[in-house]
């Protein structure tokens, strides 16, 4: 017997603008982080690396998530603001290696997090997350201006 997706009940306005809000800050952070790991390095300051690597990580995760076609009910999907998923290319940040090592070296403490590779490629995620981000604002001044203007400004 196939079971069939709920669909998700729709948000309000106020609860778009607030998680309009929190998607802004996962966005700005990534891009925070990508530019601290671009000025420092491991010989000046390794625990700086590494918290803005982890920074960056962290809110990589979040965005990878948002562009999810499905989620749990409290989840933050770019389905809520559009009506339906938007189809975003992140081949890097949604392959099963990458997931693998967001979740064993950023989210979890596990045996095999030593095991495996510690080298990102930073530049090729942001890449990834700015792109998919421009696509979401840019569909969502169209369906959504409100939400747009007050979150992402004016076009």
């Amino acid at each position: 017997m196939a079971t069939t997706a709920r669909p998700r009940r729709p948000r309000g306005l106020r609860a778009l603008s607030a998680a309009a809000s929190d998607l802004r800050y996962e966005w700005d952070m990534t891009k925070v982080a990508a530019v601290l790991l671009s000025s420092a390095t491991e010989a000046d300051n390794p625990l700086l690396v590494n918290v803005a690597l982890e920074c960056l990580l962290l809110h990589a995760r979040n965005i990878r998530d948002f562009f999810a076609p499905r989620g749990q009910s409290d989840d933050v999907l770019a389905a809520d603001f559009l009506g339906r998923p938007l189809r975003v290319a992140m081949p890097l940040l949604r392959s099963h290696s990458l997931r693998t090592r967001l979740n064993r070296r950023i989210a979890h403490l596990s045996y095999s997090r030593a095991r495996l590779k510690r080298g990102w490629q930073v530049r090729t995620l942001t890449a990834e997350i700015d792109r998919a981000m421009t696509t979401f604002v840019r569909r969502l001044r169209a369906s959504q201006p409100r939400v747009a203007k007050s979150t992402f400004g004016a076009a």
